[in-house]
């Protein structure tokens, strides 16, 4: 066995020892998802940051590069970039005032039950298909380091991220997130280094890495009328979701999570530049490939940095998918269960089936994973079901100052009903006889109809439902604070 396996099982070996240790400070579901609500600005900044840069970010984006060039940066860069501006300078603030502890039951305050239950099936539907993304990417991975069957190595990379992701809940997320965050900086410094004096070791191979590139390779306007369409429905689904809400509610204040999205911004920017320079310079080492990320990482000489790189890219992958896992077990614990079913359920009770629900996230996101195999179309898919079903109600429930009941539940059933009609059609299982678009044009259809049911809502049923803005505490039980929270508190 080569060094590389043994960093990659050590790996994940270490992280469950960290899950299982700060398991033991979890008491409530304040504690569990939100850490207490005492975090600082840098420690929501790092581990947002972490959530984001993934599979797609990481892999799926070197790959764009090496195959289109500069217009790659339209798949996530730029969408990734824009996402942080809005999320900074209009979500941040007016999110961490709720006092919700979870995104539809803050939605609950305003569109009612039934507003709860739709965005709860619509996070839960979005998140499946984000985890089936960094799945395909875990199996990639697992497949070309153990040379398992792609199945298998999917199946065994997805059981060792839920063995922590289950315990420690988002605290636990937040540590092993500052932990991973280190090793991706560090991997992805070395496969910088690598690729640059590889694909560069002279002037002459500057010049002809210049020169000798397809027409299009250095135009970033190449694409861009399809390109735009991404570019749209990645920035207005992820400006709300609830991996973005999660984060900057559990901070102490709203200057705290303005701060934090300057800062993970920042991040972001200094690794999506690296990943840029890999992407292009990867030409030069790399003919054709659809792992360009994987295959750099397995032509590094010394074994030891090539297990640095490839444990880089494997902390993006999980810092994603334990991120959502979490979020998703938060919707079927907080929000269906408790929610509609057992409201009386105590807090141990709750913390039960919230490690429970992590499992069962990861049972439909793994029949997804391996029936596509396309990481950006798979996270469209779930860029598009934020899109369509939240953007419209999620804004009008934190900007208009009198959103009517009925206008939210009307803009998601219209926008999720979308989202499923372009799906039946563009696989086949119902005709097109509409003459619909398909991916990614589908989705301006889907925030079309969410605002036209967002504006019947309005002239149907004036009136809003009311619940106080966010305050210390939700209640007596959930006031519990934890020593490692308030220590990274300090941090902000």
């Amino acid at each position: 066995m080569n060094v590389s396996p043994v960093f990659l099982l050590g790996y994940f070996v270490v992280i469950l020892l960290i899950a299982r240790f700060f398991s033991r400070r979890v008491e409530t579901l304040k504690d569990f998802f939100l850490a207490g609500r005492q975090m600082g600005a840098f420690p929501v900044a790092l581990t947002l940051a972490a959530s984001w840069f993934g599979a797609s970010s990481t892999m799926g984006s070197i790959n764009a590069f090496h195959h289109q060039g500069l217009s790659g940066a339209w798949q996530l860069v730029l969408p990734s970039v824009l996402s942080f501006v809005a999320i900074t300078l209009f979500m941040a603030k007016p999110v961490a005032r709720q006092s919700y502890l979870s995104q539809p039951e803050a939605v609950a305050a305003y569109y009612g039950k039934p507003g709860r239950f739709l965005l709860a099936c619509i996070i839960l539907a979005a998140t499946t298909t984000l985890i089936g993304s960094q799945m395909v990417a875990a199996g990639q991975l697992f497949h070309s380091v153990f040379g398992l069957d792609l199945v298998w190595a999917t199946v065994l990379s997805t059981l060792a991220v839920v063995s922590y992701a289950m315990w420690g809940g988002y605290f636990t997320v937040v540590i092993t997130d500052i932990a991973q965050m280190v090793f991706i900086v560090l991997g992805f410094l070395i496969l910088l280094v690598f690729t640059a004096t590889t694909a560069l070791p002279d002037a002459a191979a500057w010049q002809h890495f210049l020169s000798h590139q397809p027409p299009h390779f250095w135009d970033v306007t190449h694409g861009w009328q399809q390109n735009i369409f991404l570019v749209i429905t990645f920035v207005l689904a992820w400006c709300i979701a609830p991996e973005m809400w999660q984060r900057m509610s559990s901070t102490k204040n709203p200057e705290l999570a303005f701060k934090a999205g300057w800062q993970a911004l920042c991040v972001m920017v200094l690794l999506f530049s690296i990943i840029v320079i890999i992407g292009l310079l990867s030409t030069r080492i790399i003919d054709q490939s659809d792992a360009v990320l994987i295959d750099l990482a397995l032509k590094i000489p010394v074994p030891f940095f090539s297990a640095l790189v490839l444990l880089g890219f494997l902390s993006a992958v999980t810092s994603t998918m334990d991120s959502s896992l979490n979020v998703g077990s938060l919707t079927l614990t907080r929000d269906i269960y408790q929610g509609f079913l057992r409201p009386q359920a105590s807090n141990q009770e709750l913390i039960r089936v919230s490690r429970i629900a992590t499992v069962l996230m990861v049972l439909p996101a793994m029949a997804l994973a391996l029936a596509f195999k396309d990481l950006i179309h798979i996270l469209w898919i779930s860029a598009d079901i934020y899109a369509s079903g939240m953007f419209v109600p999620v804004v009008g429930m934190l900007y208009l100052k009198n959103p009517p009941k009925w206008s939210g539940v009307l803009a998601m059933g219209f926008g999720i009903s979308a989202v499923i009609l372009s799906a039946l059609t563009q696989n086949g299982i119902l005709p097109n006889v509409l003459g619909l678009p398909g991916w990614p044009y589908s989705t301006l259809i889907g925030i079309g109809l969410s605002g036209l049911g967002f504006a019947l809502g309005y002239a149907w049923q004036p009136g809003r439902l009311n619940l106080p803005e966010r305050q210390d505490s939700q209640t007596q039980t959930d006031d519990t604070e934890n020593a490692p929270v308030t220590a990274l508190a300090d941090l902000g």
